[in-house]
């Protein structure tokens, strides 16, 4: 399942004429929103029902895009051009993210950044699996060195196992099949788009179990969902907007700047963050995903080479 880069003229063309440097603006921006929507939902989740949150944070989001949806294209605009493909995403969101926001409760920002880096290994893993793909020596040590650089984080044996690292291990690869599918639905729909059907399908999904959970929020509770629909919004905007301009595997070194925003938040807004350990395993993680990256791009090139 792929979708190739659209390569025409946006809104930021006339400021950063090229592709290549107006996706990592993008994708930096967007990861700077994401670090304030993390701290948001984290200081939600310390008062309400985890599950709560994720259903009010999706609600938000679509008062947030919704209004602005259909100002400027009415509802015809707001239409898809594939509703299966943000139901699939949503099935993988949803699940996802549903264990990320029970992990947020538990663990640093930090820490959850470093464990969201293992996602090219689990997707990997997943190619063999699932498709059947063939992976040499080299992107499989690759991914034996990622793997040791998970467990200088989570060091079992050594450190009492923390149950928000299970959930945020079993999250990453639900996470990393819905940015897949997010690149595949991203050629089809507008970024505004995408972002508000991955809201409608989110709340529907999260429903029941923000019906289940029911907690009426105080007045600043609600000032940090509206925080948190914003902040979400925008940086699944801006990255929806970055995958229609760059593979995924080119963005991959951006995305690991999210160690050092979190790590700024978590003194900022908690005054401590991750241990030394963490960030030692989140370099080795670095290392071995940025090869892996690599790796797919020569394989990439090889076979577009063969085709030719």
């Amino acid at each position: 399942m792929s979708a190739p880069t659209v390569d025409a003229p946006d809104s930021l063309s006339h400021l950063i004429p090229s592709r290549v440097a107006r996706g990592f603006f993008l994708a930096v921006v967007s990861g700077l929103f994401f670090t304030f929507l993390n701290a948001s939902v984290k200081e939600l989740a310390g008062e309400m029902p985890p599950l709560f949150v994720a259903w009010g944070r999706w609600v938000a989001g679509i008062a947030m895009v919704a209004p602005y949806l259909l100002w400027r294209v009415g509802l015809a605009g707001m239409g898809t051009q594939d509703m299966k493909l943000h139901w699939f995403r949503g099935l993988f969101h949803t699940t996802g993210y549903g264990l990320w926001y029970e992990a947020v409760v538990w663990l640093p920002l930090a820490t959850m950044a470093a464990l969201s880096f293992t996602g090219p290994i689990f997707v990997t893993v997943g190619a063999v699996i699932f498709l059947r793909e063939t992976v040499h020596w080299r992107r499989w040590a690759g991914v034996a060195v990622g793997f040791a650089g998970m467990l200088v984080i989570v060091r079992p044996g050594f450190a009492e196992l923390n149950p928000g690292i299970l959930m945020m291990l079993a999250a990453v690869p639900l996470i990393a099949g819905s940015n897949l599918v997010a690149k595949v639905v991203s050629g089809r729909d507008k970024p505004a788009v995408v972002v508000l059907w991955q809201s409608v399908v989110g709340a529907i999904c999260f429903t029941p179990l923000g019906l289940w959970y029911w907690q009426t929020p105080t007045l600043p509770q609600l000032g940090l969902f509206v925080a948190a629909g914003f902040f979400g919004t925008m940086g699944y905007f801006f990255i929806t907007w970055a995958y229609r301009l760059l593979d995924i595997s080119a963005l991959q070194s951006i995305t690991f700047l999210a160690i050092v925003w979190a790590a700024l938040m978590d003194v900022a807004v908690w005054g401590k963050t991750a241990d030394i350990w963490t960030f030692v395993g989140a370099a080795i993680i670095v290392a071995s995903t940025t090869y892996i990256a690599h790796r797919e791009s020569r394989t990439g090139a090889v076979a577009k080479g063969k085709k030719a």
